[in-house]
């Protein structure tokens, strides 16, 4: 497996993908409105995605954007974006996305946390998130 940052010429890639992580979460497909949004992320500037490849298949990915937390006096990466496609989930892939996610808040030195799982202060650290 092979992990790294999406470039420009990966919205083939993540395209699809997209589409089927929002599918997952009850919405519809909407692959031209998934392209433009990721198009926008990777030409903005204002995420990062990590795209995980078996051999030349792309099969999953990791959205980040950055963040200040008020709370925490300093600035977080927090992340909503995690998904592997269905035939390839139980090998590690989700772990491993994290686990990239993770390297850059340590060579960011930020805080990495999951936004959807609020606790104590609204935060969860994301060396507390467990992948399945």
């Amino acid at each position: 497996m092979h992990i790294r940052i999406a470039i420009d010429e990966d919205l083939h890639f993540l395209t699809p993908l997209f589409d089927s992580f929002r599918k997952s979460l009850g919405k519809p497909s909407e692959p031209g409105a998934c392209k433009e949004f990721i198009q926008s992320r990777l030409q903005e500037n204002d995420s990062v995605i990590f795209i995980a490849f078996l051999v030349d298949v792309p099969v999953g990915f990791i959205q980040l954007y950055p963040s200040f937390s008020s709370v925490l006096l300093k600035p977080l990466w927090y992340f909503d974006d995690l998904y592997v496609s269905e035939p390839y989930r139980g090998r590690g892939i989700a772990t491993e996305l994290v686990n990239k996610a993770k390297e850059l808040a340590d060579e960011t030195q930020v805080l990495a946390v999951r936004r959807d799982k609020l606790a104590g202060q609204g935060f969860v650290p994301i060396e507390s998130f467990e992948s399945s």
